[in-house]
């Protein structure tokens, strides 16, 4: 199923040189824009199926089939920019960050690697690793730190499915990194205490806390639950096609008196989330003095109706989701994407590099 809409323009604006493009393990998603007075102005946006069980494929027949995904979706949406900045699902990534004495970047990537397997569940030589200096505090003498690791062989598919594609990676990325870049630089809602942020994604969960002042990642956690367990839980109990499976999910979801019992199925999925939501929210506030005044929603979760809603009644802390309507110029594009824009987030924040 292609789902892509196409917007030509004559305006004159400042555009990106690249393209962004998120390939996850159910979709692949592309987006153009570029910054007109301050805004988001959306250009073009699709989506298409990812090649199954792409990231774990050995054979170079995914690798073809992935890069024929991404040339017809770009050509359709007349994209002809050939560079791209790509993002992967926090699920094929590792994510930390952590405090360590103060040091230039090659002498904290020295000492990141010398630790790397406490926090990396794969040999140092397998993954390619990068850190970015979140806070350089002179008083105490530390630095914060996001370290980042993918493993090479995720890197070299998609590597080779751009080049097969004709498209040139200027940059790579994950989840975490390129939604924390939108996130300050972009978004920077207004509020105190700390934001905590619910990435629900096809196979994981990633949960990510800001400063509500300085939008400094203070931590992050991914676990295992996704849409793809809940659409599981619908198929076997209901005896539901993945396709019914996802129309109920986005058409009746949490909403009660429902000819499908969405919530009751779910349940102890929903319970083992919110559990480790709620670990979050206390770790906030013992560990940094820092309530979470409010929680965001983004990725999968337009794929839930209610969602939010449930979370809410649940934690009694305010939830949205990331719809960025104040942010974007009102066009075709943001208009036909308006309910989706949540599972593009990603692809938008790798534009913005």
């Amino acid at each position: 199923m292609l789902d892509f809409y196409e917007l030509l323009t004559d305006t004159e604006i400042m555009a990106n040189q690249s393209i962004g493009i998120d390939i996850n393990e159910k979709y692949t998603r592309v987006v153009d824009l570029s910054i007109d007075n301050g805004k988001i102005n959306l250009s073009s946006m699709g989506t298409e199926s990812t090649v199954p069980n792409f990231f774990s494929d050995d054979t170079e027949k995914s690798i073809d089939n992935q890069s024929e995904i991404i040339a017809k979706l770009c050509s359709d949406l007349k994209i002809v920019k050939k560079n791209a900045n790509v993002v992967i699902s926090d699920s094929q990534s590792f994510s930390q960050v952590l405090e360590f004495a103060r040091l230039n970047e090659k002498e904290l990537l020295s000492a990141v690697k010398y630790q790397a397997d406490q926090f990396i569940p794969m040999a140092i030589d397998e993954v390619d690793l990068d850190i970015e200096i979140l806070k350089d505090d002179k008083l105490s003498k530390k630095n914060t730190i996001l370290i980042v690791a993918s493993p090479k062989k995720v890197i070299d598919r998609i590597e080779k499915a751009l080049d097969l594609a004709g498209f040139s990676a200027d940059s790579l990325e994950n989840e975490l990194s390129s939604f924390s870049r939108l996130f300050s630089e972009t978004i920077h809602p207004k509020g105190t205490g700390a934001y905590l942020v619910v990435n629900f994604g096809y196979t994981s969960t990633s949960l990510y806390l800001y400063d509500a002042q300085t939008y400094l990642l203070l931590m992050s956690r991914t676990i295992k639950i996704g849409l793809d367990l809940f659409l599981k839980e619908l198929r076997f109990n209901f005896e539901l096609q993945e396709s019914k499976a996802m129309e109920v999910l986005k058409t009746l979801g949490f909403e009660k008196n429902t000819s499908y019992d969405v919530a009751g199925i779910v349940s102890p999925l929903m319970k083992e989330l919110i559990t480790e939501i709620t670990k979050m929210i206390i770790q906030s506030k013992e560990k940094y003095a820092l309530p979470v005044s409010k929680i965001f929603t983004f990725n999968y979760n337009c794929g839930i109706l209610s969602f939010e809603k449930k979370l809410t009644e649940v934690l009694s802390i305010p939830v949205e989701s990331l719809l960025l309507r104040e942010l974007l110029i009102n066009n075709p594009v943001s208009q036909s994407f308006s309910h989706d824009l949540p599972s593009y987030i990603c692809s938008m924040g790798a534009v913005l590099r």
